[in-house]
């Protein structure tokens, strides 16, 4: 009995203090919640969601859309003055304000009898906000989530699917963000993430968010061969929520498995982008992602397939790419079917083209000095002078003076009437009297 005392103590020899020690036991203070917003996590959900529609009906979006976002906002800070006095609590309310603010608000634009690009242009900042509240309080949690959180966590993570299930076409990039973003940070146990696996599965109907969310499912497993595999037979389309995964892979093995389903859907995927200036920006972003000193080596064709997709936005990067390795003739190829100006490129890879490969260059050389010739001003004959005294000694390289010659005399005759042109030959060298 003694010994049994020793390492099972009396129950009355507990202070206060060892109680509140042991996981999962609170004070009653602790589990108190404030007036007005419930004690489960229905009646927390319940609160937000009608405090969302009681603030911001229909009518009301439909005569003001441009007042959305205030009074989402405004809507949001006043339910956060309802949350609970404990610290932990108080961020988990936090979590589900942010989440059902979000929801409810974007099924209400939905709902509203709004052109796409009004609602868009009414819920697209305070939505993306509401995310990044959401984003906020996970981080306040520190990854700790005390027992009596399972029940609010687990709505959470029911209700999230309702982000890519609502029967609308509204925000689909700030909706695929938040689901993204909750099962990244909060929603981390595999079991969890294998069940939505199963949930997600692409059908005939789904939409390219849901196959989307399903791609995000096998990245976060690590199931890279059925994530290219899937992104395969994915709407093209879905190549536009490419880049948080890339931004996520960065020096992981997953990188390039990630890159090599983008190269496959880019062609394709950029042209759901409507608007040139959205496409470019779009193109850079994705570039920056790029480590390209690291994968010249480790996946050159993938690298090369990619830019050649997005051309003519990646048309700078490809070319560098293609001059810092050495492919001479695809790099002339290149600034062959882009109708680059031989100025331009004399500082962007011609001199090392034409000092490693000069006979690859002679194509690029005659279709430039011709675009020269045919700006009919001076300046541009001076170039077109220039650039033929190079060509010039690229022929005597090769010891093919003849066929320079022949050039040279059928573009004289050509040109006789541009006498300008024929003055500039001839203060060149390339003309005689």
């Amino acid at each position: 009995m003694t010994k049994a005392k020793t390492f099972l103590p009396d129950q009355s020899s507990l202070t206060r203090a060892d109680l509140f020690s042991i996981p999962g036991v609170m004070r009653a203070s602790d589990l108190r919640r404030v007036q007005g917003i419930g004690h489960s996590p229905e009646q927390w959900k319940e609160t937000i969601t009608a405090a969302v529609y009681n603030k911001l009906p229909i009518q009301q979006i439909e005569e003001h859309p441009y007042n959305t976002e205030y009074a989402a906002k405004d809507v949001y800070q006043q339910l956060l003055k309802k949350a609970p006095s404990d610290r932990e609590w108080a961020v988990l309310f936090r979590m589900f304000a942010a989440f059902y603010t979000f929801s409810s608000l974007s099924e209400r634009l939905d709902e509203a009898n709004l052109a796409a690009e009004t609602a868009e242009r009414a819920g697209y900042d305070v939505l993306f906000y509401l995310a990044d509240e959401t984003f906020d309080a996970i981080k306040m949690t520190g990854g700790v989530m005390p027992f009596a959180f399972e029940p609010y966590i687990d709505l959470l993570k029911d209700d999230t699917g309702r982000l890519l299930s609502f029967p609308f076409e509204h925000f689909p990039n700030a909706r695929l963000d938040l689901y993204r973003l909750l099962w990244d940070s909060l929603f981390t146990k595999t079991d969890w993430r294998r069940e939505e696996l199963q949930r997600t599965l692409p059908g005939s109907g789904s939409s390219t968010i849901q196959t989307a969310a399903h791609m995000h499912q096998l990245y976060l497993l690590g199931e890279m061969d059925k994530f290219t595999e899937t992104a395969a037979a994915a709407p093209a389309d879905v190549f536009l929520h490419f880049l948080h995964w890339l931004q996520d892979a960065k020096r992981s093995d997953r990188f390039i498995p990630v890159l090599r389903a983008a190269a496959a859907l880019a062609g394709d995927g950029i042209l759901f982008i409507q608007d040139e200036y959205s496409r470019r920006l779009f193109v850079r972003q994705l570039i920056r992602l790029l480590d390209e000193d690291d994968l010249s080596v480790r996946a050159p064709l993938v690298v090369k397939e990619l830019y050649t997709a997005l051309l003519p936005f990646s048309y700078v990067s490809l070319s560098y790419f293609l001059i810092g390795r050495g492919d001479y003739a695809e790099w002339v190829d290149l600034q062959l079917l882009m109708n680059a100006d031989l100025p331009d490129l004399d500082r962007a890879g011609l001199k090392t083209a034409i000092k490693e490969a000069p006979g690859v260059t002679l194509p690029l050389l005659h279709q430039g000095i011709a675009a020269l010739i045919a700006q009919r001003n001076r300046n541009s004959y001076r170039q077109a002078v220039k650039f033929s005294k190079r060509m010039r000694t690229i022929y005597k390289k090769l010891k093919r003076n003849d066929e320079f010659e022949r050039w040279l005399d059928w573009v004289a005759n050509d040109t006789k009437r541009l006498r300008a042109f024929q003055e500039e030959c001839k203060k060149g060298g390339l003309l005689h009297d």
